[in-house]
């Protein structure tokens, strides 16, 4: 019996994380362009604390990305096709 190979697709978990983070960053990000805060030096510092880390997370997420299509996960399947 003969093994096929395919890879893990969408299943893989590098994809779901770098789909979460991508979206944490994406609220984040929103947060800073919609969210008008009030006008005192401690909310201006959450305010770009927003902007960096939205940005870093979107990075993260990119980077998953292309981790996974780079090395993708490798999976062996039985052929059932051949009956020896």
């Amino acid at each position: 019996m003969k093994a096929r190979t395919k890879t893990a697709g969408a299943f893989d978990i590098r994809n779901i994380i770098g789909a979460l983070l991508g979206l944490y960053g994406i609220l984040l990000l929103g947060t800073w362009m919609f969210i008008d805060p009030v006008d005192t030096r401690d909310s201006m510092k959450h305010e770009i604390d927003n902007l960096w880390v939205g940005l870093v997370l979107l990075g993260v997420a990119i980077g998953f990305f292309v981790w996974t299509k780079l090395a993708p996960i490798v999976v062996a399947t039985p052929d059932t096709t051949d009956l020896d």
